[in-house]
């Protein structure tokens, strides 16, 4: 009886709840200061392409497609819509950068604040997870800094291949997450739709002579009146 009462109190024992360990309290996000303003002149009317300083490739969306949710890449420039931006201001000194061919916005995914958050094309809605400042990195080149987390655009883990993703990351001054911003010539702008492939038609054309000018072409004038020799 001894026995039988001795393994009960173990069963007892063992059945008995364990303490749960105290949850731990995440700490809220701090956004890190923001770094000044590059003194680089910025025209809300220009097209820009905005070239990866690692790769020398272009920003664009994963596809060349104007969908929203399209992962933002690089690509080997090739002077398509697809790779043109234009920067517009925000009130505080941010740029919201918006592609030429889908209109939408680069945006950080989810308003995430964390490393490795994903980069978007995005429907423009004024959040802070689509304006950017635009701060110097080193000697011509930039980096942009989103709003809302005050991390960098990133090419991720510093690959240069065609199709890399990119991401938001704490800056860390690597070669990944500086850019270049070239400004696309009006003209270029223009080839790169529609309107250009016609101007280009346009230009390959040779005008027809006039056929009066045939005429005038086709007669044999009177003799030339010769040139007095010089002393």
């Amino acid at each position: 009886m001894v026995l039988v009462g001795a393994l009960a109190a173990a069963c007892v024992r063992k059945e008995e709840p364990k303490e749960e360990p105290a949850p731990v309290t995440k700490a809220a996000y701090v956004v890190p200061p923001e770094p000044a303003r590059s003194a680089l002149a910025l025209n809300p009317t220009a097209s820009y392409t905005i070239v990866a300083v690692a790769s020398d490739k272009c920003l664009q969306y994963a596809g060349a497609v104007e969908d929203t949710g399209a992962r933002a890449e690089i690509r080997t420039c090739d002077g398509s819509k697809a790779q043109q931006f234009t920067l517009q201001p925000a009130p505080g000194g941010y740029q919201t950068i918006v592609n030429a061919q889908s209109k939408k916005c680069l945006d950080v995914a989810a308003l995430s604040t964390e490393d490795g958050a994903a980069v978007q094309q995005w429907d423009c809605n004024g959040g802070a997870n689509q304006q950017w400042i635009v701060a110097d990195a080193s000697p011509d080149t930039i980096r942009l800094v989103a709003r809302h987390s005050g991390k960098v655009l990133d090419v991720f883990d510093e690959k240069t291949d065609d199709g890399t993703l990119l991401i938001q990351w704490s800056w860390k001054s690597s070669s990944n997450q500086q850019f270049k911003l070239k400004v696309v010539a009006p003209e270029a702008a223009d080839a790169s739709g529609k309107g250009g492939e016609a101007n280009k038609a346009a230009k390959g054309k040779k005008a027809k002579p006039d056929k009066s000018e045939k005429a005038a072409k086709g007669k044999k004038g009177g003799k030339p009146t010769p040139v007095s020799a010089r002393p």
